[in-house]
C-alpha cells in the first residue's frame, strides 16, 4: 500500500493481532502476521526490500530467528515487545555485539526498541522510534579478534550490509512516505535542548545570521529569499527548535535594526512590517511539522 509502513511481526500466538490492529491504522501500517518462525524467515527472505520494522513477540523463537536473520546480513529496525519491562531480555546472549558501536546490552542491533505489552498503546511510537534510531545507527569495523558466527558462503553478505539496508530504507521511506520520511533523518543527540551552552551558543548564532539574511531580503525583488527561508525551517526543523526561540532571535534583531534607525535619526515604524517574515518563518515550520511528522505522535 502507497504511503505506508510495511511491519514483519512474529508472536508465539495470535493474541497481540487484535492490540496491533487496534493501535497501528491500517491508512499507515500493513501488518504481515506470524507465528511460525519458518514462515516468518521465509516471508522476511522474499519480501526484505519492501519491509520497514520487524516486531518481535516470541521469546522461545526470538534467538534463533535473531540469529538467522543476522548470519543472513539482514539488519532492519526491530521493536521487541515483552510480558516485562526489562533492562535486557532474560537469557539472551548478546550475539551481534562485535558489529556495531553503542551499548552491549541489546539483541539483534543497538537500535532496536523494548517495549513491554502493557504498554501497547505506544507500539507507533516504539515502531517510529526504531527507524529513526536504524537510520542514524553507526556501524563499525568488525573486531578481528572476537570470535564470528560461522556463516555459509552462499550466504554471506558483504560487511558493510547495514549501510545498504540504511540506504535501502532512507531511499524507500522517501519514495513512499514523501515528506514523512524527513522526521526519520531527524537525530535526537542533535537537538537544540541536548546541546551543551557553547553548541547552543554557536547554532543560535548561525541561525540569527541566517534569519537576518532574510529579513534584509524579505521585501526585496529576490529569487533566492524561499531558498534562504527553507534552509532556515530546516535547520530548526532538524534540532527540533522551540518557535520561542525562533521569536528571540526576531526579536533580537528587531532590537538591533531599531537601535540603528534611532542613531540615523530615522523612524522605526518600518520594523512593524517584518511581523510578516517571523509569522512567515512560523508557518513554514508548522507546515514542516504537519506534513513529516508521524500522525501517531503529532
Amino acid at each position: 500500500m502507497a504511503g505506508s509502513l510495511t511491519i514483519a511481526v512474529l508472536a508465539d500466538s495470535a493474541d497481540l493481532l487484535p492490540l496491533l490492529s487496534q493501535y497501528l491504522s491500517p491508512e499507515r501500517y500493513m501488518l504481515q502476521y506470524f507465528t511460525n518462525q519458518s514462515d516468518f524467515l521465509e516471508n522476511v527472505e522474499m519480501v526484505e526490500q519492501e519491509l520497514d520494522c520487524l516486531v518481535f513477540y516470541s521469546e522461545h523463537q526470538l534467538l534463533p530467528v535473531i540469529n538467522h536473520l543476522y548470519h543472513r546480513g539482514q539488519v532492519l529496525p526491530v521493536v521487541i515487545i515483552h510480558r516485562l519491562i526489562p533492562n535486557r531480555l532474560p537469557n539472551s546472549p548478546n550475539t551481534t555485539a562485535t558489529n556495531f558501536a553503542g551499548s552491549s546490552s541489546y539483541i539483534y542491533q543497538p537500535s532496536e526498541v523494548i517495549l513491554a505489552v502493557t504498554e501497547m498503546s505506544d507500539i507507533a511510537i516504539a515502531i517510529d522510534k526504531a527507524i529513526a534510531k536504524f537510520l542514524n545507527l553507526t556501524p563499525i569495523v568488525l573486531a578481528s579478534e572476537q570470535p564470528q558466527p560461522e556463516i555459509e558462503a552462499d550466504v554471506a553478505r558483504e560487511p558493510n550490509f547495514l549501510l545498504q539496508q540504511q540506504s535501502r530504507l532512507a531511499h524507500k521511506l522517501n519514495e513512499r512516505l514523501g515528506y514523512l520520511a524527513v522526521y526519520y533523518r531527524r537525530s535526537p543527540n542533535q537537538f537544540f535542548r541536548y546541546l551543551d551552552r557553547q553548541q547552543k551558543q554557536e547554532l543560535l548564532k548561525q541561525l540569527k545570521s541566517q534569519y537576518r539574511e532574510i529579513v534584509l531580503d524579505y521585501f526585496a525583488d529576490s529569487s533566492q529569499i524561499d531558498i534562504k527561508i527553507d534552509e532556515f525551517i530546516s535547520s530548526a526543523f532538524f534540532r527540533d527548535l522551540a518557535v520561542s526561540e525562533i521569536v528571540k532571535i526576531h526579536m533580537e534583531l528587531m532590537e538591533e535594526f531599531s537601535n540603528q534607525l534611532k542613531l540615523e535619526g530615522r523612524s522605526e515604524e518600518i520594523l512593524l512590517d517584518y511581523r510578516l517574515t517571523l509569522i512567515d518563518i512560523i508557518a513554514h515550520l508548522c507546515e514542516m511539522y504537519r506534513r513529516s511528522v508521524p500522525r501517531e505522535i503529532s
